[in-house]
């Protein structure tokens, strides 16, 4: 079956080669300091602008008694209040921001919290938990998953998808001294970048909830219901005497996110669909979304449902469609368009996700990475494609002055030309960065998606040099929140971090005894891997075994310790002698991060 390519880069590179280019810019090769600030004024498209009154801050009373916190956070707070006391749906990404809501809220009503719901695992529902407890026990109710949820991206994913989320939400840009017009489905993310004031709150289920739970709490009857879409353990909750739905992130006011481009698992789109039309088989009077604002009346109600999930089905099907008839997933992405419609409404403008990044992962959901072109299954190294190519155009001389030609005509394509020099000719990356950061701004000028706005400009930053990215440093504050997890997950993120070089004809055993836990694992590197075994009790004749708090082995593992101390103070405690200690530090360093 023949398949339809995306031609028109090479089409254009073709046009580029056969062009000779005898002279470079001036003083184009010459640049050695860092580049001023591009000139060109990035202020957000006017749709991007306007979709920021979305965001005012303000306390909502959707109807008697149930109150929405919108623009505090990234996501909302919603205070439901019962008889005796309040129910608290989803609590923000930080404590701080928590709290300035617990203030507007206490003004509302003096009746303690009853319980906490969260809707799912991402981070802007669950970190300003304790806000609300303040420090009572207070049953927290979540779906079975999201615990596992939590700690997967806590305990093994954290660095990277930190990193790629402040680079979406726009954490970096105020360091540059660019402004955030808002991220789409609230103002930002009140995340620090320096990981300096970021207090989390995190409290875990107490109870959870498999398919369906109908409960009364405080007075209110609420129906929490499991309805898979932008995360697997996705929970809305239904209150039936007062037609009132909170759809969780299920539903906002903007193209849904199909894919995130900060990463994640596959998110399964005809479930979301299912789950859409399962609300609105409810016949909701009220509507209030954990971002954006709420919404009353059953008829336009009724009909932001319809279309949210045709249009999340619409972008499934004819994906699905073109890949049956042989289409690649760059071709489908610029294929697959709303119906008019569609397009048009409101609710599913590009404010959050769009539908060629989702066709995009529908594909590679279903299919993975390879698209069927045999010349991808092992490709030239992207260094090396580089330095050819630029060959075949007559140099990087020749690739830069063809960038800068089409900085104010294409600069997408100029942005691709940059990289190629960035690639493939050391000498020639100054200039090379200085170009694709302009023509990112350019994009970012054009772009209503806040997700892409906010990358392209934080990528411009860094190329510029004026700012620097990656995960925020480990602070005191944040050993105290990984102690609130079980100590396993720290020795999951034990081996994701070992490096295969040191570990190379390593076959070494360590158990590991946390008292305050009262937990023991062994930790096996053997074959360049690091094998993490639960114990029931240490065997007698372990050769190696270390004891010690999992509060002072997570402080010491992000270097808030020194190990020389803890060993010679007691803080660790190690089986034999000396030798046992040069063998517990020379396992360690198998795991250490340049």
């Amino acid at each position: 079956m023949a398949r339809t390519r995306n031609t028109a880069p090479m089409q254009r590179l073709r046009h580029l080669c056969s062009s000779v280019i005898a002279v470079a810019l001036p003083g184009l090769l010459a640049c050695s300091e860092p580049p001023a600030p591009a000139e060109v004024p990035v202020a957000g498209s006017a749709e991007l602008e306007a979709h920021s009154a979305e965001f005012r801050r303000d306390i909502i009373e959707v109807v008697p008694g149930i109150h929405v916190a919108i623009g505090y956070a990234l996501a909302n707070v919603i205070l439901i209040e019962g008889d005796d006391g309040v129910i608290i749906v989803d609590t923000t990404e930080s404590l701080q921001a928590a709290r300035a809501v617990k203030a507007e809220f206490d003004r509302i009503t003096d009746k303690p919290v009853s319980a906490i719901i969260y809707t799912h695992n991402h981070t802007d529902h669950i970190f300003g938990a304790e806000a609300f407890a303040e420090g009572r026990d207070v049953p927290v109710y979540a779906h079975r998953t999201t615990w596992t949820h939590i700690e997967r991206i806590m305990n093994v994913l954290r660095p990277v998808i930190e990193t790629r989320s402040f680079h979406m939400f726009g954490n970096y840009l105020a360091a540059g001294g660019e402004r955030i017009v808002n991220d789409g489905i609230g103002p930002a993310l009140a995340h620090s970048t320096s990981g300096e004031g970021d207090i989390y709150g995190l409290l875990p289920p107490t109870h959870t909830v498999d398919e369906q739970l109908e409960i009364t709490i405080a007075g209110r009857r609420l129906v929490l219901m499991h309805a898979p879409g932008e995360t697997d353990d996705q929970l809305l909750i239904w209150l039936p005497e007062e037609r009132v739905l909170l759809p969780g992130d299920n539903v906002y006011k903007a193209f849904p996110n199909l894919y995130t481009i900060r990463g994640t698992r596959y998110r399964d789109v005809m479930q979301w669909a299912d789950s859409v039309r399962l609300m609105r088989s409810l016949g909701a009077e009220h509507l209030v979304p954990s971002h954006t604002r709420p919404v009353s009346g059953a008829a336009e109600i009724d009909e932001i449902l319809k279309v949210y999930g045709d249009a999340i089905q619409f972008v499934h099907d004819q994906t699905v469609r073109g890949m049956n008839q042989g289409l690649e997933a760059d071709a489908l992405a610029r294929r697959v368009e709303l119906p008019a419609e569609l397009a048009a409404h409101p609710w599913l403008q590009p404010f959050y996700g769009t539908v060629a990044w989702s066709v995009r992962a529908i594909y590679n959901g279903y299919l993975g990475w390879y698209q069927g072109d045999s010349s991808t299954l092992f490709p030239t190294p992207a260094g090396t494609r580089a330095q050819r190519l630029l060959a075949l155009a007559g140099g990087a001389s020749a690739v830069l002055a063809e960038a800068q030609a089409q900085l104010s005509v294409d600069p997408q394509w100029a942005a691709e030309l940059a990289d190629l020099v960035l690639e493939g000719s050391p000498d020639s990356v100054p200039v090379a960065a200085e170009l694709k950061a302009r023509a990112l701004r350019m994009l970012a000028v054009n772009t209503p998606n806040p997700n892409a706005r906010n990358w392209y400009l934080t990528d411009a930053l860094e190329l510029e040099g004026r700012i620097t990215t990656g995960p925020s440093p480990i602070s005191a504050e944040r050993v105290a929140f990984a102690g609130t997890f079980p100590v396993a997950g720290v020795l999951r993120s034990m081996a994701v971090n070992l490096d295969p070089e040191r570990s190379a004809g390593v076959d070494e055993r360590v158990v590991f005894v946390f008292p305050d836990q009262d937990a023991r694992y062994a930790v096996h590197v053997r074959h360049q891997i690091a094998v993490i075994e639960p114990l029931e009790a240490v065997p007698e004749d372990e050769s190696l075994v270390v004891t010690v708090a999992a509060t002072e082995w997570l402080g010491l593992l992000a270097g808030q310790r020194s190990f020389p101390v803890a060993l010679a103070d007691g803080t660790i405690k190690v089986s034999g002698g000396l030798a046992d200690t040069a063998r517990l530090v020379r396992f360690l360093a198998l795991f250490r991060q340049e």
